[in-house]
């Protein structure tokens, strides 16, 4: 009887065909000028991805879930750009504007050796790099027509949004105005449960002592994280961006009521109940567990009102 032969397993084709792979890579990375150019710009951004992925661990091991975002902004322009590849394989850029983004790979190229010192510039510098590759290989077309892709696609390589949101709030906003703001309506829910509290500035003060409201108590960042879990989740649910913008406006709502018992918890903790009473609501853990509370609570609403919209919005048979 004649044999059958055994299909190659995944694994075993992978490793088979893997120098291949290699060599029609290695040869489209010297084929011209144009690939010569893309693939310096890549081994750059080779050269950032240990930094960019140390500092999504060490803010996903300080609590923080914007490495997730990252991740999710990357898979979501990713993915859209992928379905549209054969419409990008249409726009043909000028001679002018692979000049323009060779120019931009160049610039960044020789300036991310001069910015070791700091993780942002060398995260500006690799999106300058993924701009020029983009505006050398399809030209102006795919910012007309892809343009929405390449901005989530830029967001994703920027590693700690919360930093440069807070330092841009800082920036466009008056000194602690809602840390002073935090204080004040803290003052309010203890005088509320019978505890003679006051607020001057970002001090809010107890008889037996004060806590200060610094930045990380103000609510700015969780209302950051709504507003990135709401993009996502508009985005995933195909919901329009007038539904989106309501519900971004109802989380930062939401993140800044569920901040006020925060505060008063974190006052009463530091007055009375003791240093490592304080430390554990203040730290990661007691971050998050009221970072659940809400998520659960904004979740729901924020479901109830995509389904309610999407109700009144379809047609009627």
């Amino acid at each position: 009887m004649p044999r059958h032969r055994q299909p190659e397993s995944r694994s075993h084709s992978f490793w088979h065909r893997l120098p291949e792979t290699a060599s029609t890579l290695l040869k489209w990375s010297v084929k011209n000028n144009h690939t010569r150019i893309l693939t310096g710009g890549l081994l750059i951004g080779v050269c950032f991805l240990p930094t960019w992925c140390w500092v999504l661990w060490d803010l996903t091991l300080s609590g923080f879930s914007t490495p997730f975002f990252n991740l999710a902004f990357a898979y979501l322009a990713l993915d859209r750009l992928w379905h549209r590849r054969h419409q990008l394989a249409q726009f043909i850029p000028s001679d002018e504007e692979k000049l323009v983004g060779h120019l931009l790979i160049l610039g960044a190229a020789i300036a991310f050796p001069l910015s070791q010192s700091s993780t942002s510039l060398q995260t500006l510098i690799c999106l300058l790099i993924v701009l020029g590759s983009f505006y050398s290989t399809w030209g102006v077309s795919v910012i007309r027509h892809c343009g929405f892709e390449i901005c989530l696609l830029l967001l994703s390589l920027y590693p700690d949004w919360v930093f440069l949101s807070v330092q841009l709030w800082r920036t466009l906003t008056p000194a602690n105005l809602l840390e002073n703001f935090m204080a004040w309506m803290g003052g309010i829910g203890l005088r509320t449960i019978g505890q003679p509290a006051t607020a001057n500035g970002i001090y809010l003060t107890l008889p037996n002592g004060a806590v200060e409201v610094g930045p990380g108590c103000s609510g700015f960042d969780m209302a950051f994280t709504i507003v990135c879990f709401t993009v996502l989740l508009g985005l995933f649910l195909q919901q329009d961006w007038f539904k989106i913008t309501w519900v971004v406006l109802i989380g930062i709502i939401l993140a800044l009521i569920f901040n006020i018992p925060r505060i008063m918890l974190l006052a009463i903790a530091a007055i009375y109940w003791g240093q490592q009473s304080f430390e554990f609501w203040h730290g990661p853990m007691g971050g998050q567990i009221f970072s659940v509370l809400l998520l659960t609570v904004y979740y729901y609403v924020a479901m109830a009102f995509f389904n309610q919209n999407s109700i009144k919005s379809s047609p009627k048979i």
